[in-house]
């Protein structure tokens, strides 16, 4: 397959030309020791590689914001260690190294001191400006392992600075797609393949630093490997290496016998396929538990439209980057033993699985996160079934959407610059089922993300920031809320111009949805002030805007989401907010019930009744429980606090976790027997705005409650045409029950 029409994805053995020998020798017996020394020094060195990149590079993408990720691959491709940066980059890296090994392994041949670099979305990356560059490991003649890392450089050619497009109607308005070449031949990095990849680019010495960085990441992590080989033989290396990967399936597949078979789902909704568009389009990740497998599919996922795509390779990233946080948290980032419990069923031609050729160089910062979102939303909803995962699970974080500002021009020493804004790395991790979420705390898909330092930025491009801090009234609401993300404004400064380019989605409508009851994250703003005193908001994709010294950009980025119903919210809890100025005192009444006095005091009696208020006017009517108590039930599963799993009459149903009350039956969903209330986006928080200023579609902020006590059970936003989405199927059938009375 030559990854030209649709994404490559391996079937079957792979087709490996025979003259490529395959380490196959026999495996030696491990101590438990040794084990140990290994199987950490193969970590460190993951960490070395990536250390290696941010040393060499000048970029302040790969410094600051270590948007990149290297791995450490089997012969075959199969993963042992991702590393612990950028998660998505390392989710499709398999895919390139088993395409070179059947596309490249007869001509022009794979040896020992070769490297391979590409930046072609159908075979594995996320956009163009993202670069895969992958390295064999060879032993006595042998292929052994691979190495590899994903960075994203700054300037990879094409039509608009930076490589994002927001108006590209297909691939051949964006960067060049460059399929695997063999960019070092015996050791030695061949120039004529530097000088074809360098000289796209607006910057090439930056992008020359950025090869050279990868590079000798590789070659790090290459000689670390052969070291470990030299010193305890390749036998006993490769035994580990094998082990660490059995281990974390082991540990993977014991986490899914504890959970209920069933299915799971998350939709949410991508605006303005480019400039003058005003469509919304839907994103639909459905997730199907069966014994130990995880069936992941995109059905349901608008067809490709615009700039807004992304290739299969880049969703499984997105995927992937869920996965192995949230359920290979004790694994040391080695995943590829969840992998082999996962299976990928992507709907070519989608938005979220585009055929050649779609437009993708927005894919990074638009498919790839929002994939993570979805998924997210899964993973947690089939991991609150089980009372030690449910602790857990993870709201969607904030970066749900990156607010991607592209910036280009002449610096204050007169020589070109690119990049883009690099606040946002200092997004919010989402709520806990026990916690709240961290401010401005990072990302937990990108555990090694940093926002530099305002005079770092100062420093490397001409601006002059006004302000830069936490936002208020950011958190995602709920029981347990998302930390505050970042607000930033600043101005061009020793500079005639700078062209900036927006290429962004999520500000219609939010990304980042809430978890049983948390309400959504909020919303990306970004805002142009003119030195002439007029303002406006940016629309989602707008192309060579030309900001001038005195003209002030604004932003925030999207954030996270909150867990549970924010009326069950400790009081206290909400007092500490606005003392802290996370929070308003207007937030704390309108959407927590909270009543506080002059100096962040609860008026216990005051907020009891402002409570009982609110719930009636959400609910539409007076609660009335009327169901069964939990106390006088069949209790067959919980999950999370809010939902039961109860036995009556011989049926299993979804019943309200508070206080009992049936909601339908387990094998259709919950909200057949839920209340459902419509609101509009502005409820969703204070710094919710109304879609309309960007798409013509009209949305709905969808309540779905528990009929007999109130309690919220759902958030959903929808447009308003589509019907509600099956969020939680359970399949616990007789003999399955057992396991979990």
């Amino acid at each position: 397959m030559d990854g030209r029409v649709e994404s490559y994805v391996p079937e079957g053995k792979l087709q490996i030309d025979p003259s490529l020998q395959m380490w196959d020798e026999p495996l030696s017996s491990v101590d438990p020791v040794t084990f140990e020394v290994i199987r950490h020094n193969l970590w460190h060195i993951n960490e070395e590689h990536g250390e290696t990149i941010v040393k060499v590079s000048g970029s302040p993408i790969a410094v600051f914001g270590q948007d990149f990720n290297p791995c450490m691959m089997d012969e075959l491709g199969d993963y042992i260690f991702f590393g612990p940066y950028y998660q998505v980059h390392s989710g499709m890296q398999d895919l390139s190294v088993k395409w070179i090994l059947e596309n490249r392994s007869a001509n022009p041949g794979i040896a020992d001191g070769d490297m391979w670099l590409h930046n072609d979305p159908w075979v594995g990356t996320t956009h163009q400006p993202d670069a895969a560059t992958m390295c064999p490991v060879f032993v006595d003649g042998k292929l052994f392992c691979w190495v590899g890392n994903t960075l994203h450089f700054v300037d990879v050619g094409g039509p608009t600075p930076g490589g994002w497009c927001p108006d590209a109607q297909s691939v051949w308005d964006e960067p060049p797609t460059t399929p695997p070449i063999k960019i070092c031949e015996g050791g030695q990095l061949r120039f004529d393949m530097e000088e074809e990849w360098i000289r796209r680019s607006r910057i090439p010495e930056l992008v020359a630093l950025d090869l050279r960085a990868v590079i000798a990441g590789n070659n790090v992590a290459r000689e670390r490997i052969l070291e470990l080989v030299k010193r305890y033989g390749a036998g006993t290396v490769k035994s580990v290496m094998r082990k660490v990967v059995d281990d974390s399936e082991s540990r993977f597949v014991d986490k899914l016998s504890r959970l209920p078979d069933g299915r799971w789902s998350a939709r949410t909704y991508l605006e303005v396929s480019g400039p003058g568009d005003r469509g919304s389009y839907p994103c639909v990740l459905t997730m199907e538990k069966r014994g130990d497998t995880l069936t992941f599919s995109n059905e349901g996922t608008h067809p490709s439209v615009g700039s807004l795509n992304l290739t299969y390779a880049g969703w499984r990233g997105g995927v992937l980057a869920a996965v192995g946080p949230l359920l290979c948290y004790d694994s040391l980032f080695a995943v590829g033993g969840a992998v082999r419990h996962c299976v990928f069923e992507p709907t070519p031609g989608t938005i979220l699985s585009a055929s050649h050729p779609a437009a993708v160089s927005n894919g990074g910062a638009i498919g790839a996160l929002v994939t993570i979102a979805l998924a997210d939303i899964c993973l947690s909803g089939m991991m609150a079934c089980d009372p030690q995962l449910s602790q857990e699970l993870t709201a969607p974080t904030g970066l749900s959407q990156w607010p991607v500002t592209s910036l280009y021009g002449r610096d204050q020493r007169g020589h070109e610059f690119s990049t883009v804004i690099l606040d946002w790395y200092l997004g919010t991790m989402g709520a806990q089922s026990w916690r709240d979420g961290v401010h401005t705390g990072g990302v937990y898909w990108g555990p090694y993300h940093l926002a530099p330092n305002v005079e770092q930025v100062e420093q490397s491009s001409p601006v002059l920031y006004l302000s830069r801090g936490e936002l208020v009234d950011g958190q995602g609401i709920g029981q347990f809320v998302s930390g505050a993300g970042p607000r930033a404004r600043w101005t061009p400064h020793r500079t005639e111009e700078i062209v900036i380019n927006v290429a962004v989605c999520g500000m219609a409508a939010p990304t980042a949805g809430g978890i049983f009851g948390g309400y959504p994250g909020v919303t990306n703003h970004l805002r142009l002030e003119s030195r002439d005193g007029e303002a406006r908001d940016l629309q989602p994709k707008e192309r060579n805007l030309v900001m001038h010294p005195g003209d002030i950009y604004e932003g925030w980025s999207s954030g996270g989401a909150g867990y549970g119903d924010p009326f069950l919210r400790s009081p206290e809890l909400v007092a500490s907010d606005v003392e802290l100025g996370y929070a308003s005192n207007s937030t704390a009444e309108h959407f927590y019930g909270v009543c506080l006095d002059d100096a962040f005091g609860v008026d216990e009696k005051a907020t009891l009744l402002l409570r009982q208020t609110l719930m009636r006017e959400r609910l539409g009517q007076e609660p009335n429980p009327t169901g069964t108590p939990l106390a006088d039930s069949e209790v067959v599963l919980r999950v999370g606090e809010t939902f039961a799993v109860v036995r009556r009459e011989g049926d299993l149903l979804f019943a309200c976790g508070h206080c009992g009350e049936s909601l339908g039956p387990t094998a259709i969903g919950f909200k057949s027997g839920a209340v459902r209330r419509n609101f509009s986006i502005e409820d969703c928080g204070p710094l919710f705005g109304s879609p309309t200023r960007f798409v013509d579609e009209e949305f709905e902020f969808r309540l779905y409650l528990c009929g007999g006590c109130g309690v919220l059970l759902e958030t959903e936003v929808s447009a308003r045409h589509d019907a509600p989405v099956v969020s939680m199927v359970l399949n616990i059938h007789d003999n399955v029950a057992d396991r979990f009375e």
